[in-house]
């Protein structure tokens, strides 16, 4: 006499486990994905500037990148100095413009480096007062 066991359906599916497998593979893409975008400088680096405002009237800033973006600085009040906290670095060359009433005075473009070895601060050139006057502003 013999005896036989028949299964008790406990077994490994190769479904499941096809699936398990294929989901491992892609968390530790996903994961390697990350680590990657993390050490090539995924987030940016984040500036202050000062600018130097001796106008008599308030100016826009704005900033050029090389790629074209603009960024929005915002307005530095008159014959001050005024800060501007939290703003992307620009990376090698920034574009600076300075405009009234929508119309650009003055640009100035500073490299990067320059920008550091100036403590990351602008003067408004001395020109945009003789423009000002110039198209009637006092």
């Amino acid at each position: 006499m013999s005896v036989r066991l028949r299964p008790n359906g406990a077994g490994t599916d190769r479904a499941v486990l096809a699936v398990t497998a294929l989901a491992v593979a892609v968390t530790a893409a996903g994961v390697l994905w990350l680590a990657l975008a993390a050490a090539a400088g995924g987030r940016p680096d984040y500036r202050t500037i000062t600018v130097d405002n001796r106008a008599g009237l308030p100016l826009q800033v704005d900033a050029l990148a090389a790629d074209g973006g603009r960024l929005g600085l915002g307005v530095a009040g008159p014959q001050e100095v005024t800060t501007f906290h939290e703003l992307p670095d620009l990376g090698r060359s920034w574009r600076f413009r300075f405009s009234y009433g929508g119309q650009e005075l003055a640009g100035e473009t500073v490299s990067g480096g320059d920008l550091a070895s100036r403590g990351w601060a602008v003067q408004i050139p001395g020109g945009v007062t003789v423009e000002l006057e110039r198209r009637g502003y006092r």
